[in-house]
């Protein structure tokens, strides 16, 4: 289904070419700019797939290796996002925040 959408995609972007210089793997209906999160999450979720779940199973995968300061900075989330993420992984900082004070 990628294979495809990139073929499509690579079609459509050599006609736009003058609008823009990056060939969008989901192009908007602007020539030069992606499609937007909220239709791609519409457009995924009519084939079955849960953008969502996938999203929030990485980003406790990352809570449970990340502190919560470098997951924030890392996914573009707020600090008290991210420690919630941390809180639900169970993982426990304080070894990391001691080997830091001794560097």
């Amino acid at each position: 289904m990628v294979r495809a959408q990139r073929d499509q995609c690579q079609t459509r972007w050599q006609l736009d070419q003058t609008a823009s210089t990056t060939p969008w793997l989901f192009p908007g209906q602007e020539p030069a700019r992606p499609l937007g999160a909220t239709y791609l999450n519409l457009k995924l979720r009519r084939h079955g797939i849960a953008p969502h779940a996938g999203r929030n199973n990485a980003r406790l995968a990352l809570a449970t290796d990340l502190p919560a300061s470098v997951l924030a900075d890392f996914t573009g989330t707020s600090i008290s996002n991210a420690t919630r993420w941390t809180g639900y992984a169970r993982r426990d900082w304080l070894d990391y925040i001691a080997s830091r004070a001794r560097v």
